[in-house]
């Protein structure tokens, strides 16, 4: 049984827009704004709560970050959930040639 989520994400189409409406509308606060050359990870959270941010997420970018949670069972035992990026050798030839 899951009992929180820590990061949301929603496709916007212009995150420069999506960020002036999330901050300057909705007042929330700017949590990480990093260029990863294949993507800008931009994430927006409630003031004063850093358990939770949203990935304001273009559409059609490519996830070579992989996927990573944690939960905690009701017994109060924490478990994490890897699921690392495909190295290239693990992609179908198409998308391997595209992320070289």
């Amino acid at each position: 049984m899951l009992s929180s989520i820590n990061i949301s994400h929603v496709f916007v189409f212009d995150q420069d827009k999506a960020l002036d409406f999330y901050v300057g509308k909705l007042g929330l606060e700017v949590s990480n704004d990093m260029d990863l050359g294949f993507m800008r990870w931009l994430t927006v959270r409630v003031p004063g709560d850093p358990t939770r941010d949203i990935l304001l997420e273009l559409p059609g970018t490519e996830h070579f970050y992989g996927t990573d949670f944690g939960l905690r069972d009701p017994f109060g035992n924490h478990m994490r959930i890897t699921q690392l990026a495909p190295t290239s050798h693990q992609l179908p030839a198409k998308q391997a040639e595209k992320q070289r």
